[in-house]
């Protein structure tokens, strides 16, 4: 039996479960997934909560992929350059950190087809990271905007430089389901048809970000691709640890 969860915070909207099932399912095992909603980081390490639990594998979701690095034996590469992990599976009583958000965003963005190459991402997380690292690599010229940025909250841009980006990426949970805020403090009016949006939030769908761009006739983009091309990867991940441990 696979035993595998989630932990962050909030999750109780999570679509992990079902997907993570289904791929039990195709796979003929027998298993679990379940959701771990806590406000904070596990006091008694990762390891033993995982152990308690009997889980092989856990993704890891806001506000804690970067917490969890400092309770890892071995990162991968690119999460250790992002320092940001999503994936945790244990390998011979070690855990191992990846980050698949980045192949998710990858596939994402080929399927949105963004004109353009400059972009404003909404978030200084680790999926904004992620987010980053594509697209720079991609050869735009990316800029993160979050509350607590200096020099680059949301207040410190100007309607030019707002409009200016025509890529707008929201990783915060802003305008996700049982989250206070719906939309973020952005000039909305600036967007038009040569605008793109991709939302990282999944549910509800389409987003209130998403309603938004709609309105000024931009093409839009909910997490919903993301978050299962990233859990294919994860699966991958978990897969391959339990065969290994047979």
């Amino acid at each position: 039996m696979i035993k595998l969860g989630l932990i962050g915070n909030p999750i109780s909207h999570s679509l992990s479960p079902g997907i993570h099932q289904g791929f039990m399912k195709n796979e003929g095992l027998q298993g679990s997934y379940e959701l771990f909603e806590l406000r904070h980081f596990p006091e008694e390490g990762l390891n033993r909560f995982m152990n308690s639990r009997h889980l092989i594998g856990m993704n890891v979701t806001i506000p804690f992929k970067q917490t969890v690095i400092e309770h890892l034996d071995e990162v991968d590469e690119l999460a250790l350059e992002l320092n940001a992990v999503n994936t945790v599976v244990k390998k011979n009583n070690r855990l191992i950190g990846f980050n698949t958000d980045v192949y998710g965003i990858e596939q994402s963005l080929n399927s949105l087809s963004p004109k353009g190459l400059s972009a404003l991402i909404f978030g200084a997380g680790g999926a904004a990271r992620a987010v980053f690292n594509v697209l720079t690599k991609r050869g735009f010229k990316a800029r993160l905007v979050s509350r607590n940025l200096r020099n680059s909250a949301y207040q410190d841009l100007n309607r030019e430089e707002y409009a200016q980006h025509k890529l707008w990426v929201n990783c915060t949970p802003v305008g996700s389901e049982g989250v206070q805020y719906n939309l973020l403090p952005l000039p909305y009016d600036v967007l038009n048809e040569e605008f793109a949006i991709f939302d990282l939030v999944y549910k509800p769908n389409p987003t209130p970000l998403m309603h938004e761009g709609l309105k000024c006739g931009a093409k839009v983009l909910g997490g919903e691709k993301m978050l299962n091309e990233q859990a294919t990867k994860s699966w991958e991940l978990f897969r391959d640890a339990y065969y290994n441990k047979l």
